[in-house]
């Protein structure tokens, strides 16, 4: 039997209380061994309902996002105001992600997982109602986005510093490659899901579906074990407890390293997917189903990376992979501005997604592998902050546009991408030799 302290990484507890066995991998080859390895986490049963608890999550806040940016324009028929809202998630993100890794080590993770999923919950079923009573302001829907991004960065560190205790830490690449598999295939379907419902029974009807589904996911995230941290952060204060996170990367170079990198990746690279329907229609003249397709062709990248990482295993040069995502995305943004043709645009999008699939997937892998237990949900946090960051890269990225034009824009962004991912991916021995 676990203790109530922490569950055994080796042996995850299962729904029973008893001790539930990691699967083995898969031994031989061939495309069935390569299949059965890919999925092999989602043999065991504690972490096949946090997946499908996950996927629940993002099915209803890639909805909710699409319904809510549709709806604020019904509303204001203000560009501004719709921009604002939906990028409203993103300074709560930022502020509270560090206090969120600090309570994923100090606090039970599968409760803090179900408060954030219950308050997502709660915040859209009270815009169903202002919705249906014809109460709803614009004001509420920045509200609940501010208090969204405030959930997903309590969730998200809990959720990824709990895997290893699930399937063990020599599955956590694969795990979280998976997770990020299910982000990449609620970023394809969800929208244009959320889209529809919106469409065929309006606004209401969309905002109840996703808070159906975020109960839901508090209903199967119950059938997992207690995961109680380990480690005496919870002795400290909150704020000695995220000095010593930052302290920690001085103690820990390839951490600090696989961060830095990862953060400034992100930080030049998903600005771009930001503004597809912006770099679309300039480059291209698209209608939107033609930017609905562009950003299909993203996702379709990213699952493709996500196969990709799910299937690695350590001592196939994982850290080369890491370091050549971004090389990848920023040779697919060049070629997006030097080529302003849409099939040569839709194509390249699939390198987009795939780079930055590869980045966040993998990137969290090695962190967590080289992080100590009781660091992880804080290391989890700081890599949740770059999302957070995002206004300060989008919003230059914007401006650029309206100055220079799409194409230069894009063309710019791509060499400032490619020089830092090069340089990285030259001189970071650390990392490039990480099997």
């Amino acid at each position: 039997m676990a203790s109530r302290s922490t569950l055994d990484p080796a042996q995850p507890e299962a729904v029973d209380g008893s001790v539930e066995a990691a699967p083995k991998a898969p031994a031989g080859r061939g495309v069935v061994n390569w299949f059965r390895h890919t999925f092999s986490s989602l043999d065991n049963r504690s972490f096949r309902f946090l997946w499908f608890g996950m996927l629940l999550s993002m099915g209803g806040f890639q909805m909710q996002m699409i319904a809510r940016g549709i709806l604020v324009y019904d509303i204001t028929d203000d560009a501004f105001r719709t921009a604002l809202v939906s990028m409203g998630f993103a300074p709560s993100l930022l502020v509270v992600s560090l206090f969120g890794g600090v309570l994923g080590e100090r606090m039970e993770r599968r409760t803090l997982i179900q408060f954030s999923q219950a308050m997502n919950a709660l915040g859209a079923g009270i815009v169903a109602l202002l919705i249906i009573t014809e109460e709803i302001l614009w004001q509420h829907l920045f509200i609940v986005s501010v208090v969204q991004g405030a959930m997903f960065s309590l969730q998200m560190p809990a959720r990824q510093a709990a895997i290893p205790q699930l399937v063990g830490k020599e599955r956590v690449g694969n795990a979280v490659a998976l997770n990020a598999m299910a982000m990449s295939l609620m970023n394809i379907a969800a929208p244009g899901i959320g889209g529809l419902i919106y469409s065929a029974g309006g606004p209401e009807t969309a905002y109840l579906v996703v808070t159906g589904m975020m109960l839901i996911a508090v209903i199967i995230t119950s059938l997992i074990p207690r995961m109680y941290p380990s480690g005496n952060a919870s002795k400290d204060s909150v704020m000695h407890n995220i000095k010593a996170g930052f302290g920690y990367l001085r103690y820990n170079p390839l951490v600090r390293s696989l961060l830095i990198y990862s953060t400034i990746i992100a930080l030049l690279s998903m600005p771009f997917r930001m503004l597809i329907p912006v770099f679309a229609a300039d480059l291209y003249g698209v209608e939107p189903d033609g930017v609905g397709l562009f950003a299909t062709m993203v996702g379709i990248g990213g699952v493709a990376a996500s196969f990709l990482a799910a299937g690695l295993t350590k001592g196939q040069h994982r850290g080369l992979i890491f370091l050549a995502a971004g090389v990848i995305a920023g040779v697919s943004l060049l070629l997006i501005g030097a080529l302003p043709f849409y099939v040569v645009g839709a194509a390249m999008a699939i390198g987009i997604g795939f780079g930055e699939t590869i980045r966040w997937g993998l990137g969290q892998a090695l962190v967590m592998e080289e992080t100590d237990d009781e660091y992880r949900a804080r290391m989890m946090s700081l890599i949740m902050m770059s999302f957070g960051l995002m206004p300060a890269a989008v919003l230059p990225l914007g401006l650029a546009v309206e100055e220079f034009g799409a194409q230069t824009s894009a063309i710019g962004s791509a060499i400032v991408l490619l020089a830092f991912s090069t340089l990285y991916l030259l001189f970071s021995t650390r990392i490039r030799n990480m099997k």
